[in-house]
C-alpha cells in the first residue's frame, strides 16, 4: 500500500469542517450523533460498519439510494423542519462519498423523495413584544436585545464584539463584526441606537479594548440561544408555530425586526447593515456616510421606547428608588442607627 493511501476518517472530515467555524463543527458533530443513532436503531449496526459494507459492494447506489431515503424518512418522521431534513441528509450524503462509497450523487438526487413543507406566515415581533422582554431581562441582556434590535446582529456575532470594536466617534456607535464571527466569514460594520448607546456605556466603563462585550466560551452560542428561551418563557411569549416544536419568537427576530424597519425608509439598506444575503450583494457598498445618513432616517423606528416613554420609565424607577431609600432609613432610625 502507498504511504499516501490513507484510509479518510470521521476525524479527518471533521477537521476538515472545523475550520470554517466551531458553530459548524459543533452542527456536523451533532448530525453524526444523529446519524449513528439512526443506524444503530435502523440495522443495528455502527455508521462505519455501513460504510465498511458499502465499499465492498461493486456498484452500491441502490443500497446508498436506499440507506439516505430511510434516514429521511426517519427524520421526517421526527417531524424535524424541512431544512433540518435537507441539512443532515446531505451531510450524510457528503460524508459517503467523502469516504469514497461509490454512488452517482446526481441520480441519488432524483432518486430521493422528500414531503413538501406546509410553510405558515412567520411572526412579526414588534416593539410590544421587545418590551416584554426587557422588562424581564438581565441588565446584560437588555444590552444584547437593544443591540440586535437596533443593529442586526446575529448573537454569535454580538458575542464576538470587543471594546475596540466600537467606534465612539460618530453621531451612533459605529461597530465592526470581525470575519471570523460574521456568517460566511464575511467582514462589516453595523450601527447602533442612541437607545442602546445609552445603556452600553454603562458595560464599558470597566472594559479593557480588547475586552469581549460578553466574554464567552467557545461554544456559547447555543447556551445563549438557551438562556434567550428562559427569557422569552418569562415574558409569557413562549408561542409556537401549528403542528411544529418551532418557536415565534428567537433571537433572529429582532434581525427580522431590525430589517424590516428600514423598509419602511430605504428598501434593501437593512440587509446591509445586517449582513443578509442578497442577489448581488456585492455591487452594494455604501460609504460609512451614507450608512450613518440612512440610519438616523429610520431611527425612529427602531427605537422601542419614545422620548416620553424612556423619561417616564426614568422618573418611575429614580421615584421607587427614592421610596426604598427612605424606608431603609425610617427602619434605621426605628433600630437607632443613623445614616451619615
Amino acid at each position: 500500500m502507498s504511504i499516501l493511501d490513507l484510509k479518510r476518517t470521521r476525524e479527518d472530515f471533521l477537521k476538515k469542517k472545523g475550520k470554517s467555524s466551531a458553530d459548524t463543527l459543533r452542527s456536523y458533530t451533532n448530525i453524526f450523533a444523529h446519524l449513528e443513532k439512526f443506524c444503530l436503531k435502523k440495522y443495528d449496526s455502527s455508521l462505519e460498519n455501513i460504510i465498511e459494507e458499502l465499499a465492498i459492494v461493486e456498484n452500491p447506489q441502490e443500497q446508498t439510494e436506499n440507506l439516505i431515503q430511510t434516514y429521511i424518512d426517519e427524520l421526517e418522521s421526527e417531524n424535524k423542519p424541512l431544512t433540518t431534513v435537507r441539512g443532515y441528509s446531505c451531510m450524510a450524503k457528503n460524508y459517503l462519498k467523502y469516504r469514497r462509497v461509490q454512488f452517482d450523487k446526481d441520480e441519488l438526487e432524483t432518486s430521493l423523495s422528500l414531503k413538501s413543507e406546509i410553510k405558515e406566515e412567520l411572526y412579526a415581533m414588534g416593539k410590544k413584544e421587545i418590551k416584554a422582554l426587557l422588562d424581564v431581562a438581565s441588565f446584560k441582556w437588555k444590552i444584547k436585545i437593544l443591540m440586535m434590535s437596533s443593529g442586526g446582529f446575529r448573537i454569535s456575532e454580538l458575542l464576538g464584539v470587543r471594546k475596540s470594536d466600537i467606534n465612539m466617534e460618530q453621531e451612533r456607535y459605529i461597530v465592526h463584526i470581525r470575519a471570523e464571527f460574521a456568517k460566511g466569514h464575511r467582514a462589516r460594520t453595523t450601527i447602533i441606537s442612541k437607545e442602546a448607546m445609552g445603556i452600553l456605556d454603562k458595560l464599558l466603563e470597566n472594559k479593557n479594548d480588547n475586552d469581549f462585550l460578553f466574554p464567552h466560551k467557545s461554544n456559547s452560542s447555543a447556551s445563549e440561544i438557551t438562556t434567550f428561551r428562559g427569557l422569552v418563557e418569562r415574558a409569557g411569549l413562549n408561542m409556537k408555530y401549528d403542528g411544529k416544536r418551532t418557536h415565534k419568537i428567537t433571537t433572529h427576530s429582532f434581525r427580522a425586526f431590525f430589517i424590516s424597519q428600514f423598509e419602511k425608509t430605504s428598501s434593501g439598506f437593512g440587509h446591509a447593515l445586517s449582513g443578509h444575503g442578497r442577489y448581488l450583494k456585492q455591487y452594494e457598498r455604501f460609504t460609512m456616510t451614507e450608512k450613518l445618513e440612512k440610519y438616523l432616517e429610520t431611527e425612529k423606528h427602531l427605537l422601542i421606547f419614545s422620548n416620553n416613554e424612556s423619561e417616564q420609565k426614568l422618573e418611575k424607577d429614580y421615584l421607587e428608588l427614592k421610596a426604598k431609600v427612605s424606608r431603609l432609613e425610617e427602619l434605621l432610625s426605628q433600630q437607632g442607627i443613623k445614616l451619615k
